[in-house]
């Protein structure tokens, strides 16, 4: 209770007892009025009820106010996180309370939130590539992940330090290991087999290797003995974290969890975590936390003060978000009802997004809730800061970004169509995040829905397509004021925006169209934002030379970790995995086949010829395969590029213009057979 409940508290007390000592006063002298009367044999006239009523007013009235002060809580100390006071987020307490806020919101939302997403990516400045000492004293030269952040790692199926490679083949539970020769040779040294974790993405620091994935139980369905058929297994799994030392590959630290990660950062020497943990019908709804270190396990769970809820939002999960110290493994976590769609990370915040559809006006209408939360990348710390509800999506974490304070965000909404940009900064005193400027009109034309976003410090550049490409570049120079400066269009759209050197230098990466809107094949442009139409496309072919017809397809279109970009060397390169059909004049009908490629792109903006801007690509190929096999990633190490695919290992020599080596994998034939 406030210092002022106090005294209001006592104040009223106060009153009670000199009403109560009045009443016990008063009912004392007519006792002793009575006892006189009946010993000098005077009859003793009878008091009236209401005289009794009346003395008893301000005592009934003043004890009323006692215990409705008490008990309403209009006096308690406001809930707080540090010096910030909760005016949205409210501590659940405990599990009755969780069970309530379910059956509130089953009953009056439509609790699965939609993700909007339409698979459209950007991407913000990569991390500068690092020069790396081995051992021999000799600097490598390498391209790391294609991050959004510079010093906020992503995971990834791929890391390396210049080196060594670590990569995470997809559905195999295994890491293959490859240390790179001075010379540039590839020297297989281990396939880390994982048991039964599958690997969703990988991080490395100087002295381990981090994985995170899923750990897997099949259960099997029970059916009457009599029956002749049984049901398919259904698995249950659990979020782990395994921590490997890189020297002897040996496990030094392990996490398991009852949440599904959905992100996750390496910020210094902590590993923050943003898991999603369904509500099922149980006794305890408390994030679970089992860990395995020095060869003891440890479990423990999350207390439900640290758990907290927002009114008006809808229910179906919990997002939970932990931070880890990797030098200690110490653990610290909080949690929110409420589920998440994107996030993004700075060395110091983390923002979470969560679309969901609200009914209003006889209509669904899409909202959005941005949650802030500081980190600190020492200990490994996570604390909520505030939050804010917005209208319309937030389709991927590029759409994000903060900078000197400001967090700016670009929402796009359905019903009508209509794309906004909102700056905004949190409250000192309450969390509460604070709208301080917009731009609500003029962000695309009629029906056009937002498909990248790119943020440059005091620049925004946003994509929208309907039939073209409409490339806004917008200032935000005055974060009261944010002003659209000017508008570049073509056929097609970019879900990828770079920034090349230069401000006013983009390079994007994309899908072309024709008149009509349909999407032909992929494309890269290149564009200085000064002028009105691109300085140079480059149009991926949907035929082969022999006139064959093919089906081309990136990774990076959605995702830009598969793409690997340096400004510095003038280098941009993604893979691209095309399904060619063709009659075969001994069958009848048509022979598939899968080709998969690594294009890699020298940028010129200096070209004197603006059709030289971009070169043509030079191309990788892994071996043909009659099934599904992509190349997943291209890591640059000392002028050499290193492709690798579920079958195989390709490195390509810049310097000669040709393959160095090839490297099938032995274990690919067994795993055919």
């Amino acid at each position: 209770m406030t210092l002022f409940g106090w005294i209001v508290l006592l104040s009223l007390s106060g009153l009670g007892i000199y009403f109560a000592i009045q009443l016990i006063s008063d009912i004392f002298w007519n006792l002793k009025l009575y006892k006189y009367h009946n010993h000098i044999g005077v009859k003793t006239p009878k008091v009236p009820r209401i005289y009794w009523i009346k003395r008893s007013y301000g005592l009934i009235l003043t004890s009323l106010f006692v215990v409705t002060t008490l008990f309403s809580g209009a006096f308690a100390p406001p809930n707080m996180i540090g010096e910030r006071k909760l005016v949205n987020a409210i501590p659940v307490n405990s599990q009755s309370k969780i069970q309530d806020l379910l059956s509130q919101s089953q009953n009056n939302w439509f609790s699965d939130f939609f993700r909007m997403a339409e698979n459209d990516f950007a991407v913000d400045e990569p991390a500068v590539p690092e020069a790396v000492e081995d051992e021999a004293g000799v600097e490598r030269d390498y391209i790391g992940t294609n991050v959004q952040v510079d010093g906020v790692d992503e995971g990834d199926i791929i890391k390396t330090d210049g080196n060594t490679i670590y990569y995470a083949t997809r559905y195999q539970n295994r890491v293959r290991v490859f240390d790179i020769a001075l010379n540039g040779d590839i020297l297989p040294q281990a396939d880390l087999d994982l048991g039964d974790l599958y690997a969703e993405a990988i991080y490395i620091t100087e002295t381990q290797l981090i994985i995170i994935g899923y750990i897997y139980s099949w259960m099997p369905s029970n059916y009457p003995s009599e029956m002749d058929y049984y049901g398919w297994p259904y698995a249950s799994y659990t979020g782990s974290v395994q921590v490997y030392n890189r020297e002897s590959l040996e496990v030094e630290y392990s996490l398991e969890t009852d949440s599904n990660f959905y992100e996750h950062r390496l910020i210094d020497q902590s590993l923050f975590l943003v898991s999603n943990k369904q509500l099922y019908n149980t006794e305890d709804y408390r994030p679970m936390f089992k860990e395995t270190k020095d060869g003891n396990i440890i479990t423990s769970h999350l207390s439900y003060s640290d758990i907290y809820y927002f009114e008006d939002i809808p229910i179906s999960s919990m997002t939970v978000v932990t931070g880890i110290n990797i030098d200690t493994y110490e653990v610290n976590s909080q949690a929110f009802l409420g589920s998440v769609s994107e996030i993004y990370a700075t060395k110091d915040a983390l923002y979470t997004a969560f679309n969901y559809y609200g009914y209003e006006l006889n209509q669904y209408k899409g909202y959005v809730q941005i949650i802030k939360y500081d980190l600190n990348s020492i200990d490994g710390t996570v604390t909520y800061v505030g939050q804010k509800t917005l209208g319309g999506y937030v389709s991927d974490q590029y759409w994000m970004d903060e900078y000197h304070g400001y967090f700016r965000v670009v929402t796009s909404a359905w019903n009508p169509v209509h794309n906004e940009l909102h700056i905004l900064e949190e409250d000192q005193d309450t969390d509460e995040l604070k709208i301080v400027g917009s731009i609500t009109e003029g962000l695309g034309k009629v029906n056009e829905t937002v498909k990248s976003v790119r943020f440059n410090e005091d620049l925004a550049y946003v994509v929208t397509f309907e039939q073209t490409d409409p490339l806004y570049t917008i200032d935000l120079s005055n974060p009261s004021n944010p002003v659209i400066l000017s508008a570049i269009e073509e056929p097609g759209y970019s879900t990828y925006l770079h920034v090349w050197g230069q401000n006013d230098r983009l390079i994007g990466f994309g899908f072309s169209a024709d008149d009509s809107g349909r999407v032909t094949g992929l494309k890269i442009s290149a564009y200085d934002t000064a002028l009105t139409e691109p300085l140079d496309t480059y149009q991926l072919n949907d035929q082969d030379e022999a006139g064959v017809y093919t089906y081309s397809y990136s990774e990076a279109s959605y995702n830009p970790k598969a793409m690997l970009v340096s400004p510095e060397k003038n280098i941009i390169a993604f893979p691209v995995m095309s399904w060619r059909h063709y009659m075969v004049e001994t069958d009848e009908g048509w022979t598939f086949s899968y080709l998969s490629h690594y294009l890699i792109f020298y940028i010129d903006f200096d070209a004197e010829d603006p059709n030289d801007i971009i070169s043509d690509p030079i191309v990788v190929s892994h071996e043909e395969t009659g099934f599904y096999n992509s190349i997943d990633r291209g890591v640059y190490i000392d002028n050499v590029i290193y492709t690798l695919s579920f079958n195989q290992i390709v490195s390509f020599d810049l310097n000669t213009m040709s393959i160095r080596e090839s490297i099938v994998f032995e274990e690919y034939f067994d795993d055919k057979d």
